[in-house]
C-alpha cells in the first residue's frame, strides 16, 4: 500500500483536513449544535478531482434542503402518530433510494442525500416535534458548512481539474480504438480483442461520466456537456461497423480470396485509420470512392459473397464517417479553447440526452431492502424505548442509500459497520485520555491528525476508498465533537452502539433481500437487451440508430464490470451484447428503408419481424428459443425480394445481409432462384441456430 502512495494523495488528505480544521473553527465560532457533522460532510463530500468534488458539493446542498423540508412538512402535521411518522419517514427515504438507483448520473447523488438527511433529521424528531425545524436548519447549516469549506480548499490549493483527467482518458480511448480499428481490418477476433474493446466500452463510459463534472470544474477552458455526448455518439458508432466489417471479412474469407478491388479499399482504410499524424483531408473522400467502386452491382442473381460485398463497402464507408467525425471532436476536446467547427456546433446543438439502462426492478428492491431495514430497527426502537434508536434507524438508512447502486452492497456495508465497531475503542480514547488532557484549538486539531491524515491518504487510493472512508465518518460520527467539552460514559456507548446496529441491520436485511450477484446482474442486463429486440421487431419502439447503439454500449460497458475475464466459450454474454448492438442496428435500418420496397418485400419484411418478435420475447422470459429455418426462410425471402427490388439501395441490402449474417452466423451461404424463392434446403439441420439462444 506504501508503494501507492504518490504525491497527490498526500494532497488530497490534507487538503481534506484543512478543510475539516476550516469547518470546525467557523462551527466553533458559530456555535454549532454538532460540529462532527460538518466535519463528516468535509469527507463525504471531498473528491480527488475538483470538478467531480464541487459537482458533489452542490447535489449535496440541494438534497440536504430538500431531505430537510420534506421532514419539516412530514413531521409537524402527524404529530400525534409516531408510528405514522416513523411509517412516513421510511416511505420517504426508500422512495429517494428508488429514483437514485434509476439515475445513473452524478445527479443520483442528490437524491441519496435527500433521504438519508430526511433520516438524520426526521427520527430524532419523532418523539419531539416540536424540534424538527430546529434540528432541520441546525443540520442544513452544518452540512452547508461543510460542502463549502470542502469545496474552497479543494478548489484553491493545487487542485487537480477534471478535464485533465478527462483529456488523458481521452488520448487513451482515442489510442485504444485506433489501434483496435486498425486490428479488426486485418485479423480475426480474439481473445485479446475481445478485452480491447471491453476496455473502449468502459473508456467510453468513464468519458461521458467524467464530462458530466466538467460543468463544475476549475479549468478556464472546458468543453460543453453536449459536445462530449455529440462525441461519445460518434465513437460508440465504430464499435458495431468495426465488429460488422471483421466479421463479414472473416466470412468472405472463407469462401474464397477476396476481390482485389474490396482488398485495396480495406488496406487503404487500415493505412488511414493507422497514420498517427493528420494526413490528406481530400484522403477519407478517396477511401469512400474506393469503397463504393469495391461494392459489385447487385441484382435478383447476385450470390452471397457479392451480397456480403456490399455489406462491408457500406460499413466500410460509415466507418470512414464516423472516425473522421470523431478525430474531429477529440482534436477540439483536447483543445477547448479554439473555436469549435460548424459541424461539431451542429452536433452538439440537436444532441439529446444519453440513453442509458435502467434496470426499474433492482431500484424497487433496493427500496423496499431500505425500508425493510429501518422498519426493523424502528420496531426495535418502539419496543424498547431505547434512547439512542433514533440514531440506528438513521444509520441503517445511511447504509442502505448510499451504496444501493451496488450490485452486492454488503462488502462495503460490511466494512463500514467492522470500522464503526473498531471506531469505539479509539474515541473512548480520544474522549477520556486525550481530549481532557489538552488545551485549545490548536492542539486540538493536532491530536485530529494522527487519525483523519491516515483515513484521507487511504481515501485517495482506489482499492483503500472505502476503508480510508469509513475510518473518516466512523471517527468523526462518533467523536461528535461540541463547543465545549463533555464525556458520558453511558451516551457514547449507546450512541455508538446505534450506529453499529443500524449497520448490521441494513447489512442482514441488504444480504437477504437485495443482492443479486454478477452473474445474475449480467443476466438481467441480457433479459433488457432481448424486450428491446422484441419491441424493435413488433414495431413498439422507435429508436434511432444512434439511440440504440449508445444505449447498448452502456449496457456492454455495464456487462465488463460484471464479466472482468474472457470466459473460454463459443459464445458469452459480452459476445451476445456486441452482436445483439449488431442486430438492433440492421433492424432498425431495414425498418426505416421499408417504405422503398415493393409490396412483396414489405409483407416478407413484417413476417420476419413477426418471427423475431416472437423469438426475442421468448429469450426475455426466460426461455431457451431457438431460431428455426423457417424464420431463415422468411429473412432470405426478404433478401430475393430486395435484390429483385429497383428501388433498393446498397444500404438496405447491407442491413438485410448483416441481419441474416448475425441471426445466423453458421448457415449455409444463402442461394438465389430463379423463382425468387430462397431453396428451403439451403440451410442444414441444427445449424440455423441464434446467437442469443445460447446465451
Amino acid at each position: 500500500m506504501i508503494r501507492d502512495i504518490g504525491i497527490r494523495p498526500i494532497i488530497f488528505s490534507v487538503n481534506c483536513y484543512i478543510a475539516t480544521i476550516l469547518t470546525m473553527f467557523v462551527a466553533f465560532s458559530l456555535d454549532l449544535k454538532s460540529p462532527g457533522w460538518a466535519m463528516t460532510t468535509v469527507y463525504l463530500t471531498s473528491q480527488p478531482l475538483s470538478g467531480a468534488m464541487r459537482a458533489k458539493a452542490v447535489y449535496r446542498a440541494i438534497g440536504t434542503f430538500v431531505g430537510g423540508a420534506a421532514m419539516v412538512a412530514i413531521v409537524p402535521n402527524l404529530v400525534d402518530a409516531p408510528e405514522l411518522t416513523t411509517l412516513a419517514i421510511i416511505l420517504w427515504v426508500a422512495l429517494c433510494v428508488f429514483v437514485s438507483v434509476l439515475d445513473r448520473t452524478p445527479r443520483s447523488y442528490m437524491f441519496v442525500l435527500s433521504g438519508y438527511t430526511a433520516a438524520l433529521i426526521g427520527f430524532p424528531s419523532v418523539f419531539a416535534p416540536d424540534t424538527v425545524f430546529d434540528t432541520a436548519v441546525s443540520r442544513v447549516e452544518e452540512i452547508t458548512l461543510g460542502v463549502v469549506c470542502a469545496a474552497i480548499v479543494h478548489s484553491l490549493v493545487l487542485p487537480k481539474s477534471v478535464f485533465s483527467a478527462f483529456e488523458q482518458k481521452l488520448r487513451g480511448a482515442i489510442a485504444d480504438t485506433r489501434r483496435w480499428l486498425a486490428d479488426g481490418l486485418t485479423q480475426q477476433a480474439t481473445p485479446e480483442s475481445e478485452m480491447e474493446r471491453r476496455r473502449i466500452a468502459a473508456d467510453i463510459s468513464e468519458l461521458y461520466l467524467l464530462g458530466t463534472s466538467l460543468r463544475f470544474d476549475t479549468s478556464p477552458h472546458r468543453p460543453g456537456i453536449n459536445t462530449v455526448r455529440a462525441f461519445d455518439r460518434k465513437i460508440v458508432a465504430l464499435l458495431p461497423l468495426v465488429s460488422a466489417i471483421e466479421d463479414r471479412l472473416t466470412l468472405l474469407r472463407r469462401i474464397g480470396p477476396l476481390d482485389a478491388r474490396l482488398t485495396r479499399a480495406v488496406e487503404g482504410v487500415y493505412d488511414w485509420v493507422n497514420a498517427k499524424a493528420p494526413g490528406d483531408e481530400l484522403r477519407p473522400a478517396e477511401l469512400k470512392e474506393a469503397c463504393v467502386a469495391a461494392a459489385p452491382a447487385v441484382g435478383p442473381q447476385s450470390s452471397w459473397a457479392d451480397l456480403v460485398t456490399v455489406n462491408i463497402s457500406v460499413r466500410l464507408i460509415e466507418l470512414i464517417d464516423s472516425w473522421q467525425a470523431g478525430l474531429g471532436f477529440a482534436d477540439y476536446l483536447a483543445h477547448p479553447d479554439r473555436a469549435p467547427s460548424a459541424d461539431i456546433r451542429a452536433a452538439a446543438a440537436e444532441i439529446g440526452p444519453k440513453p442509458m439502462h435502467t434496470d426499474p426492478g433492482i431500484a424497487l428492491l433496493s427500496a423496499l431492502a431500505a425500508g425493510v431495514a429501518m422498519g426493523i430497527c424502528a420496531f426495535f426502537w418502539i419496543t424498547t424505548a431505547w434512547p439512542e434508536g433514533a440514531g440506528a434507524i438513521a444509520f441503517a438508512a445511511v447504509a442502505s442509500t448510499l451504496f444501493a447502486s451496488l450490485d452486492d452492497p454488503t462488502p462495503t456495508i460490511r466494512n463500514i459497520t467492522h470500522l464503526l465497531a473498531l471506531c469505539i475503542p479509539i474515541v473512548f480514547v480520544y474522549q477520556f485520555f486525550v481530549l481532557p488532557a489538552i488545551g485549545g484549538f490548536v492542539l486540538l486539531c493536532a491530536v485530529l491528525a494522527f487519525v483523519l491524515i491516515p483515513a484521507g491518504l487511504l481515501m485517495a487510493i482506489p482499492a483503500y476508498a472505502p476503508v480510508g472512508l469509513a475510518l473518516a465518518l466512523g471517527f468523526c460520527v462518533e467523536l461528535s465533537l461540541q463547543t465545549s467539552y463533555t464525556a458520558d460514559l453511558a451516551a457514547i456507548v449507546n450512541s455508538n452502539s446505534a450506529f453499529v446496529l443500524g449497520g448490521v441491520a441494513a447489512l442482514v436485511v441488504t444480504r437477504l433481500m437485495r443482492v443479486i450477484g454478477t452473474q445474475a446482474s449480467a443476466r438481467r442486463l441480457l433479459r433488457a437487451i432481448y424486450r428491446d429486440l422484441a419491441d424493435l421487431a413488433a414495431g413498439r419502439s422507435h429508436p434511432t440508430r444512434d439511440q440504440w447503439v449508445s444505449r447498448m454500449m452502456d449496457r456492454v460497458a455495464l456487462l465488463l464490470y460484471r464479466q472482468p475475464r474472457f470466459e473460454p466459450r463459443p459464445r458469452h454474454e459480452f459476445a451476445d451484447a456486441l452482436e445483439d448492438l449488431r442486430l438492433g442496428v440492421n433492424m432498425i435500418e431495414t425498418r426505416l428503408m421499408a417504405s422503398t420496397m415493393s409490396t412483396p418485400a414489405q409483407d416478407a419484411l413484417a413476417a420476419m419481424f413477426a418471427g423475431l418478435a416472437a423469438h426475442f420475447r421468448a429469450l426475455a422470459r426466460g426461455r431457451m428459443a431457438q431460431l428455426g429455418d423457417d424464420l431463415l426462410q422468411k429473412v432470405d425471402i426478404v433478401i430475393s425480394e430486395v435484390t429483385a427490388c429497383t428501388a433498393s439501395t446498397h444500404a438496405c441490402i447491407a442491413a438485410i445481409v448483416g441481419l441474416r449474417q448475425t441471426l445466423y452466423p453458421d448457415a449455409l451461404a444463402y442461394r438465389p432462384t430463379q423463382a425468387g424463392q430462397p431453396d428451403a434446403a439451403q440451410a442444414g439441420p441444427g445449424e440455423a441456430t441464434s446467437v442469443a439462444s445460447v446465451s
